[in-house]
Order: structure tokens, then sequence, then C-alpha cells
């Protein structure tokens, strides 16, 4: 049971999701008609290419799910461990992100399938960044787990079993963030076509140094405190 989240664990948590349902929204509307966050969705359409013998869907939709792979993959080498927890390399990976980010926005203006694969990258990238906190599973670039945990506590709830009333809330917000990050993402589309992708990069960007600069200052409180016992 969470009994307490600190605050950036609540406010990025939700900013992150936000940023992936843009990135995720933004994809699906490009030339690619492809989303990149949903990895589950990508296999079934490659089994559905293979079975009718479209072999060129196939290889793109295998090419966006060995990128996420790989985003997650470097992510592993970054951060050691899989509790989330201050005093690791998040504010490089989100300012990294950022960068694949504004890559990503570069090839699709010019109509190369790399925008989608560097697109999915930076999600998988993401999504690996943030495992667990406290017992509580965290994913930010995709729902089915959020959505399965929710209905299945709530479930558990009506059978008369206690609820963790602050994992159940910050479940919601996870929801929340990435569905009004979509749809935020596919109005931007309309207006600004792939110039949208600065706002998850800005997002993502500010993310990381605001990071950076919060755990500098918790290791200069921690060092005056140390120095003072």
């Amino acid at each position: 049971m969470i009994n307490r989240l600190p605050a950036w664990v609540w406010f990025g948590g939700v900013l992150l999701t936000f940023s992936a349902g843009m990135v995720n929204g933004i994809a699906y509307l490009s030339f690619t008609n492809q989303a990149v966050t949903h990895v589950t969705g990508s296999i079934t359409l490659v089994s559905v290419g293979m079975a009718r013998g479209d072999w060129l869907s196939v290889g793109r939709l295998l090419a966006v799910v060995l990128t996420f792979f790989m985003g997650a993959f470097l992510s592993g080498l970054i951060i050691r461990g899989e509790t989330l927890r201050l005093g690791r390399g998040y504010g490089f990976i989100l300012l990294f992100e950022s960068f694949l980010l504004l890559n990503s926005l570069w090839l699709y203006q010019h109509s190369s399938f790399g925008g989608q694969l560097v697109a999915s990258l930076a999600c998988g990238l993401q999504n690996a960044m943030v495992s667990t906190f406290s017992g509580a599973v965290l994913r930010t670039t995709h729902m089915t787990g959020i959505l399965t945990d929710i209905g299945a506590k709530l479930g558990r709830w009506l059978r008369g079993a206690p609820m963790d009333k602050r994992r159940l809330l910050l479940y919601c917000r996870l929801l929340a963030g990435f569905t009004t990050g979509g749809a935020f993402g596919a109005f931007l589309f309309t207006h600004l076509l792939y110039n949208s992708l600065m706002v998850p990069a800005l997002i993502t960007a500010f993310a990381g140094i605001a990071y950076m600069i919060h755990a500098i200052r918790l290791r200069r409180q921690h060092k005056s405190l140390y120095i003072a016992g």
C-alpha cells in the first residue's frame, strides 16, 4: 500500500503520460497511420500482415516494435534497478528523449519512416525509465496495465477487500493524463502538423532539467545535514 507519494512522482508521472499520449496521437495521425506506444497492437498487426502476405507492413511494424525494445534496452543500461528513486539517470534519459523527439519531428517533415522509428525509440526509453514505486507498477506510454489494475482493484473492493486509494488515484491520473495528451496532440496536429512534436519535446526537456535541479538540491541538503551532524 502506498502511504505517501512525493509530489515529483504525482506531477512527473502525469506529465510524462500526457507527453506520451501526445506523441502517440501525432504518430497515429502522421502519414504512417500507425501508433508507437502500444506494442501489443503492433504485434497483432504483424500477425495479420503475415497472414495476408503484406510483408512491407510486417517489416515496418517489426521495426517499430524493435525500436521500442531498443529504447527500453538503453534505459536499462543507464538506470540500474527497477525501483523509482532520486539519484539515478532519469534527467539524462529525459533530455535524450527530448533530443530524439526533435529528430523524429525533422524526419517526419521529410516524409521519412525514420520519424516513426525514432518516436518509438523515445517512447520505449521513457516507458522503461519508470518501473515501480512503493510496489506500484508505473507505465507512462500505454494504458493496458493501468486500466487492468484499476478494474481489478475496483472489483476486489466491491468484494470487501481494502482499497489502496492513493494507488487508485495515481492510476486514474495517469490514465487521464494519457487520454488528454492524445486529444491535445491530435488538436495541435490539425494546426501545426509535425511541429506539434515540439510540445512533448519541450515537456521532456523541462522534466529532465527540473529533475536534475531537484536532485542537486537534495544532495546539497543531505550533505549539509551530514556535515552539521
